[in-house]
Protein backbone atom coordinates (compact mmCIF):
# COMPACT_ATOMS: atom_id res chain seq x y z
CA UNK A 1 0.00 0.00 0.00
CA UNK A 2 2.96 2.14 0.87
CA UNK A 3 4.49 1.83 -2.78
CA UNK A 4 1.43 2.89 -4.32
CA UNK A 5 1.00 5.90 -2.07
CA UNK A 6 4.21 7.04 -2.95
CA UNK A 7 3.90 6.20 -6.88
CA UNK A 8 0.77 8.51 -6.81
CA UNK A 9 2.69 11.14 -5.17
CA UNK A 10 5.44 11.05 -7.87
CA UNK A 11 3.01 11.64 -10.56
CA UNK A 12 1.57 13.94 -8.69
CA UNK A 13 4.87 16.05 -8.24
CA UNK A 14 5.77 15.30 -11.56
CA UNK A 15 2.87 16.82 -12.76
CA UNK A 16 3.39 19.99 -10.95
CA UNK A 17 6.71 20.25 -11.75
CA UNK A 18 5.85 20.16 -15.65
CA UNK A 19 2.98 22.58 -15.31
CA UNK A 20 2.98 25.57 -17.76
CA UNK A 21 1.53 29.22 -16.26
CA UNK A 22 -1.03 30.26 -18.13
CA UNK A 23 -1.09 33.04 -20.68
CA UNK A 24 -2.71 36.51 -19.25
CA UNK A 25 -4.76 38.20 -21.19
CA UNK A 26 -3.24 41.68 -22.25
CA UNK A 27 -6.61 43.95 -23.22
CA UNK A 28 -5.51 46.07 -25.61
CA UNK A 29 -7.08 49.68 -27.09
CA UNK A 30 -8.99 48.26 -29.84
CA UNK A 31 -11.56 45.50 -30.48
CA UNK A 32 -12.00 43.58 -33.77
CA UNK A 33 -15.41 42.37 -34.10
CA UNK A 34 -17.07 39.89 -36.39
CA UNK A 35 -19.98 38.95 -37.00
CA UNK A 36 -20.77 35.15 -37.65
CA UNK A 37 -23.85 32.79 -38.03
CA UNK A 38 -27.04 32.92 -36.49
CA UNK A 39 -26.57 36.22 -34.88
CA UNK A 40 -23.13 35.60 -32.95
CA UNK A 41 -20.86 37.84 -33.07
CA UNK A 42 -17.22 37.11 -32.08
CA UNK A 43 -14.55 39.70 -30.64
CA UNK A 44 -10.77 40.12 -30.06
CA UNK A 45 -9.74 42.96 -27.88
CA UNK A 46 -5.86 42.59 -27.62
CA UNK A 47 -5.33 44.87 -30.95
CA UNK A 48 -3.05 47.63 -29.74
CA UNK A 49 -3.46 50.35 -33.00
CA UNK A 50 -6.50 50.86 -35.04
CA UNK A 51 -4.44 49.71 -37.96
CA UNK A 52 -3.74 46.84 -36.28
CA UNK A 53 -7.05 46.07 -35.85
CA UNK A 54 -7.73 46.32 -39.57
CA UNK A 55 -5.18 44.21 -40.34
CA UNK A 56 -6.72 41.07 -38.33
CA UNK A 57 -9.74 41.57 -39.55
CA UNK A 58 -8.20 41.86 -43.57
CA UNK A 59 -11.46 44.53 -43.87
CA UNK A 60 -13.72 41.56 -44.60
CA UNK A 61 -17.42 42.14 -44.79
CA UNK A 62 -19.12 41.83 -40.84
CA UNK A 63 -16.46 43.23 -39.58
CA UNK A 64 -15.16 46.73 -37.43
CA UNK A 65 -12.88 47.81 -35.02
CA UNK A 66 -14.12 50.08 -31.80
CA UNK A 67 -12.26 51.39 -28.71
CA UNK A 68 -12.03 49.06 -26.03
CA UNK A 69 -13.53 49.83 -22.90
CA UNK A 70 -12.44 48.05 -20.49
CA UNK A 71 -8.48 49.37 -22.14
CA UNK A 72 -7.08 51.45 -18.97
CA UNK A 73 -4.32 54.28 -19.76
CA UNK A 74 -1.99 54.63 -17.53
CA UNK A 75 -2.12 58.22 -16.40
CA UNK A 76 1.03 59.90 -17.32
CA UNK A 77 2.94 61.29 -13.83
CA UNK A 78 1.91 65.00 -13.39
CA UNK A 79 5.39 67.25 -13.83
CA UNK A 80 7.20 68.61 -11.10
CA UNK A 81 7.58 72.42 -10.82
CA UNK A 82 11.23 73.36 -10.68
CA UNK A 83 10.78 76.52 -9.03
CA UNK A 84 12.08 78.83 -11.64
CA UNK A 85 9.76 81.57 -12.85
CA UNK A 86 8.99 82.08 -16.58
CA UNK A 87 8.72 86.16 -16.32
Amino acid sequence: MQKITHAIGALALAALVDAQPGHAYYEGAWCAYERGGNGVISSRCDLRTYEACRTWMNASPGTWCTENPRYLVAEKPARRKTGHSTQ
